[in-house]
């Protein structure tokens, strides 16, 4: 029993943890690549409905002709991909791949983001800037740049994005022209 809430705890997504103060961040997902996967994964469901309706005894074409599927279990080889891309989907939809927080900016990678993420504290950034196309964010620290694409990011959103990074860097600024003073 144990093994089934493990194994069924490891497929199934998760909810977003909660968060102590939700009002102060701003969450941006991948929901365009989302997209993406969802439409692989109706086309393979698709695909699967089509081979099995084609491979129904009786349907008027299962047998007839040399080049036909003679048995509906054919739709579950078509069927296999679009678990994972249904999967895949509705994990970037869910999950989070940049946020803006009043501690910093949390960068969640595609693969393993929970081991692998991220954390750029505000003290530590330099320069941080959306390009003019939207297309890239770079963070400049103290001994290195991190560089992100953005096409994960409805447009939208890195619209959004590009007004909260400049209104940060911009009272960052005045910040340090303060204390400079």
């Amino acid at each position: 029993m144990r093994a089934l809430k493990k194994l069924t705890g490891r497929l199934l997504p998760r909810s977003p943890r909660e968060v102590a103060c939700p009002e102060q961040e701003l969450r941006f997902t991948r929901s365009r690549q989302a997209v993406t996967f969802l439409t692989a994964g109706m086309a393979a469901l698709c695909l699967a409905g089509l081979i099995f309706l084609t491979a129904i005894p009786g349907a008027g074409n299962a047998g007839d002709s040399p080049g036909t599927l003679h048995s509906p279990w054919w739709a579950l080889l078509a069927l296999m991909p679009a678990v994972p891309c249904f999967w895949v989907g509705v994990h970037c939809l869910r999950h989070a791949f940049i946020i803006l927080t009043p501690l910093g900016i949390e960068l969640f990678p595609f693969w393993l983001p929970a081991r692998n993420m991220q954390v750029i504290y505000w003290s530590e950034i330099k320069a941080a800037a959306v390009s003019g196309d939207l297309r890239t964010f770079t963070i400049k620290c103290r001994g290195r740049q991190i560089m992100a694409t953005l096409a994960p990011i409805p447009a939208s959103g890195r619209i959004l994005l590009k007004e909260a990074i400049a209104g940060r860097m911009a009272r960052q600024q005045k910040t340090i022209s303060v204390i400079n003073k």
